[in-house]
């Protein structure tokens, strides 16, 4: 009768236990994957992004136990979480961060998803229910930084009051139904959107989103975690100046993922056709990209139209995001002249930028493809890893539990010494590490568990050889030496034995080096 000597603690059996029960509710159809051995992340960018939403959801819960959505003492209880809350400064530091990497994990997976044209392996439906989410992500974070309603807050309710005004015939009472009449009241319907209304659409989209296998790898959520804090304890939030409608407010950008269309109204053109129109009809190629993409392949070398519109949307974002972020630093001129960009020169360069992108698409699909009927022709290398030996791993692995205990005293020592921004970086840092022991200790699994490659066989091979002549010849001298110990015949016998012994020996070395 077997016995088995493994035996589960009870955390184990808990967990065991719970994920039992949930897997009988709507976990039966989703599975999470947890890899054996690193992955690439742009394959789970998805998921990471997810993460970032589950920790907004809980810093911005947390949050919501001061904030107070009054129009007159919504920047005043921003404050007092900075600076007399305990923890509250390095939650909102949490929560501002997250919610800039989540836009721009979105904003890769989606440009992942379309150079790989992995939109062909599943349906539309992802795809759609993707661009959905990453608009709405994009709304979120704007309706976050403005219910602070600080002078950069109200620039960006003025501009997105202003644009929603300008749709033609439902704009006056979409304003009114988003921004309040006479505006009194903006911030609680502002809140009522970043609290309840998108993060419930966000929910429901999320869940018509996510494929059936979920990849959850924990030393790269642990990663995106400590980048997180890392950057808030590097990188601290402002509060920025608080609104008076009695002070003249000075020059201000939005945040990063708006400055590009922002750089279209200071064009000073229409701005239905600026802000509404062009950024609508963005959307709505991203939208229509999988039924118009006919191409049989996936690979980006293989669908060169479907890429250069995607090169030249990115050319594009980049070049309008630069000019949304600068403000003409001759002081002399007027706020106006310094604000406004020449719409003639704008509009050439992205008009420019299209065949530019187009070129460039087709110049690298060649030197890609070039590329690769030379690796054809050449011989095949083998492929080589850098593999850590056994012994390595272990002396990494203790390293990094030393300085992760060194890194758990300052932060405790930051801790008690009022908790200073730098603490988010100490505890980024620890997530940074945790995340490299687990990585090293998941490769020393993979190393273990797995079968050596075949040069290292062979040598274990040979090894046995020469163990088992080895020990032929020790049995024979041994059976010798009983027979005649003394006998000068049986002696030069011995001593050919033994000769011959060294001699197997050698050979069998250079049999190893060879191999």
């Amino acid at each position: 009768m077997d016995v088995s000597l493994h035996k589960e603690n009870s955390l184990v059996r808990l967990f065991k236990w719970i994920y039992s029960g949930l897997d009988r509710t709507i976990f039966m159809g989703m599975k999470f994957t947890f890899p054996t051995r690193f992955v690439s992340p742009l394959g789970f960018l998805g998921m990471l992004t997810f993460i970032l939403f589950i920790i907004l959801g809980i810093t911005g819960a947390l949050l919501m136990l001061w904030y107070e959505p009054i129009l007159d003492r919504a920047w005043d209880s921003v404050e007092n979480i900075n600076d007399t809350i305990p923890y509250g400064f390095h939650m909102r530091n949490i929560h501002y961060h997250a919610s800039n990497a989540m836009v721009m994990m979105a904003i890769l997976h989606m440009y992942y998803q379309y150079f790989s044209g992995r939109y062909k392996i599943r349906n539309e439906i992802l795809w759609v229910t993707g661009i959905l989410i990453g608009v709405l992500t994009i709304l979120e974070a704007f309706t976050g930084y403005d219910i602070i309603f600080s002078e950069r807050a109200e620039l960006a309710i003025s501009i997105a009051a202003s644009l929603t005004n300008s749709i033609p015939i439902l704009g006056p009472d979409m304003r009114d139904a988003f921004f309040g009449a006479g505006f009194h009241d903006f911030i609680l319907r502002f809140y009522a959107f970043h609290v309840f209304f998108l993060p419930i659409v966000l929910i429901g989209l999320m869940a018509l989103h996510f494929p059936r296998f979920l990849v959850f790898d924990v030393p790269m959520v642990m990663a995106i975690s400590g980048a997180v804090m890392i950057t808030g304890g590097v990188f601290p939030v402002e509060m920025g100046l608080k609104f008076d409608p009695n002070v003249p407010p000075g020059i201000t950008v939005p945040e990063w993922y708006l400055t590009g269309l922002y750089a279209f109204l200071r064009s000073a053109y229409d701005k239905f056709v600026t802000g509404v129109a062009w950024p609508g009809l963005f959307i709505f190629t991203l939208l229509i990209i999988p039924f118009i993409d006919r191409y049989k392949k996936f690979s980006w070398k293989d669908r060169p139209i479907i890429t250069a519109i995607g090169i030249t949307s990115i050319a594009q974002i980049v070049v309008t995001t630069y000019w949304g972020f600068y403000i003409d630093p001759d002081r002399t001129k007027s706020l106006l002249e310094r604000l406004v960009i020449d719409p003639i020169f704008l509009y050439t360069v992205m008009i420019a930028l299209v065949p530019l992108s187009f070129g460039f698409t087709y110049l690298m699909i060649k030197l890609a493809k070039n590329a690769e009927a030379n690796a054809k022709k050449q011989p095949k290398k083998q492929e080589s890893s850098i593999n850590l030996p056994q012994n390595w791993i272990y002396y990494v692995f203790i390293a990094l539990i030393g300085f992760q205990i060194y890194l758990n005293i300052a932060a405790y020592y930051a801790i008690l010494n009022g908790m200073k921004n730098i603490s988010l970086f100490y505890i980024g840092i620890i997530m940074l590490v945790f995340a490299g022991m687990f990585h090293i200790y998941r490769h020393g699994r993979s190393v273990a568990n797995n079968p050596p490659p075949p040069y290292i066989q062979a040598r274990a091979k040979l090894a046995m050889k020469q163990k088992a002549i080895t020990d032929k010849t020790l049995s024979n001298t041994k059976e010798l030496s009983s027979n005649n110990g003394n006998n000068v015949k049986s002696k030069g016998l011995l001593s050919k034995v033994f000769k011959g012994g060294k001699q197997n020996k050698n050979s069998i070395e250079k049999m190893w080096n060879k191999e």
